[in-house]
């Protein structure tokens, strides 16, 4: 059971990642795109499992850049903090446009 969850957590990391750089790169408007891709692949704290005996921790302290690297009988996983952010900031631009574009509609059909 713990290396199930080890090995999920291991290999469920990228998967923020990948899907916050695929909004940064769809999304022409936003400035600094290249920082907020990179941004995408920062973590923040590591949790390691050792394969051998089962034990675990976390780091809350550490920064990785592309997930915390592989080691013979450990399995890593981090918190895609970076990931988040940009997931967050799509997330308010997006709501941002859409109230806009009820405001505008609103806005042309009061004025008929």
């Amino acid at each position: 059971m713990t290396y199930t969850m080890g090995l999920m957590a291991a290999l469920t990391w990228p998967l923020p990642m990948i899907v916050a750089l695929i909004l940064v790169a769809r999304d022409k408007t936003l400035k600094y795109r290249v920082l907020w891709a990179v941004l995408c692949f920062v973590g923040v704290g590591a949790f390691w499992m050792q394969i051998s005996t089962g034990r675990w921790g976390f780091v809350p302290l550490a920064i990785n850049l592309l997930g915390p690297g592989s080691q013979p009988d450990f399995l890593k996983a981090t918190v895609p903090a970076g990931a988040f952010a940009v997931l967050a900031l799509q997330t308010m631009r997006a709501r941002k446009k859409r109230a806009l574009k009820i405001q505008a509609a609103r806005t042309e059909s009061a004025g008929s």
